[in-house]
């Protein structure tokens, strides 16, 4: 699909642009495939005079599910799927951290996310999770329907360590704790008691809400608006929480990695080798009570 996934579309006369995630047959999951192409759109809008200020939504009533669970293990710490291969060495492992934390998280560049010069909303609806966490957090505004659910699906086998300190002043400690501890979904509404999103409305007025908060940012000058991203973002710089953090992530990642698994607990490359994507997916959260589950299905079950 490649650049496909990446809907691109401007309102001149507004001087607002759209990004849409594009897979809603599969909740507009992102496959390794298609992480190319978006640093180049965010650096095409960022130069483009016609843009003042950048949505993000996905398509099919869902903001995004995350990156592909079989891409995890050899495509992003070099672990094999062969239990018989050895396991990177330090050295080997901690290269692939630090490309990752360099490039939060490589391929997709959420560093470039991050500092995306002009002003940026999320338009949230359905599942928020995993890569489509990560770009909500580093986007300046977030709007989410009622119904939203928001979680890194990763914390629940390994330390997801990007942007953790983002989360930390976005969430707030305990809610990143809990976060990090349990891997649980938040709704819109406990996302924006602890400050994550901007406002919870309901799903039919979404976009108009969306819509109009991005109209009035367009009033302004776009000098101003490019000047005062800028300005967000050397204040952020110099509290350390991009880039430094993400040195110290790789830390916290590598040694997860090499964790020792007792009998009983889920390992996500065995399960997926085994079963495939949804029977890991089903494992994983058949591990846990229903209002822990991940997906809309999983938490109305009864015990």
């Amino acid at each position: 699909m490649g650049k496909d996934y990446f809907l691109y579309e401007k309102d001149e006369e507004k001087r607002i642009a759209f990004i849409t995630f594009n897979r809603p047959e599969k909740r507009n999951v992102i496959m390794e495939e298609d992480f190319s192409f978006f640093i180049p759109l965010l650096r095409e809008i960022e130069e483009d005079d016609d843009v003042k200020v950048l949505i993000l939504k996905g398509a099919g009533g869902n903001f995004g599910s995350g990156a592909d669970i079989m891409d995890l293990g050899p495509g992003t710490i070099g672990m094999s799927r062969d239990p018989k291969a050895p396991r990177p060495t330090v050295r080997q492992a901690l290269f692939k951290e630090r490309r990752m934390g360099h490039d939060a998280v490589s391929p997709a560049n959420l560093n470039t996310m991050f500092h995306f010069c002009k002003p940026c909303i999320a338009q949230v609806e359905g599942y928020c999770y995993g890569w489509h966490f990560q770009v909500a957090a580093a986007a300046d505004i977030v709007i989410a329907s009622e119904e939203a659910l928001f979680t890194h699906p990763a914390f629940r086998y390994i330390i997801e360590a990007w942007p953790m300190l983002v989360l930390i002043k976005t969430m707030g400690p305990r809610r990143a704790s809990e976060l990090l501890f349990t891997g649980r979904a938040f709704t819109a509404s406990e996302m924006e008691q602890c400050g994550f999103i901007n406002k919870a409305v309901p799903k039919q007025e979404l976009e108009k809400e969306t819509m109009e908060l991005a109209s009035v940012i367009a009033l302004q000058p776009t000098d101003v608006l490019v000047v005062g991203k800028h300005y967000l973002e050397t204040l952020r710089a110099i509290d350390n929480d991009l880039y430094a953090p993400n040195l110290v992530g790789c830390m916290a990642h590598l040694l997860s990695t090499y964790m020792k698994l007792d009998p009983g607990d889920y390992s996500v490359l065995r399960e997926t080798t085994k079963r495939g994507a949804k029977g890991a997916i089903d494992a994983r959260e058949s591990r846990y009570p229903p209002k822990y589950r991940l997906s809309y299905s999983g938490r109305e079950a009864k015990e």
